[in-house]
């Protein structure tokens, strides 16, 4: 149950970051209509968060090969 939490709080906190990046991207490209900025930002939050979890992934492979 503890884990499920944490994993809960991990994504409440992504959809918040997502939300904050959306509405920074879409005042960045301002000359855009709402939803070619909003898929600009979406793309670019996606491409973020993949870099993120693939780090998070080798990381966790590295630990283990170590032990």
């Amino acid at each position: 149950m503890k884990h499920m939490l944490k994993y809960i709080l991990i994504g409440l906190g992504t959809i918040v970051l997502e939300w904050i990046f959306l509405t920074l991207i879409f005042e960045l490209f301002n000359g855009l209509d709402q939803a070619s900025g909003v898929v600009i930002g979406t793309a670019f939050f996606l491409a973020f968060e993949m870099v993120i979890c693939t780090g998070a992934i080798i990381s966790k492979i590295e630990k283990s090969k170590e032990q």
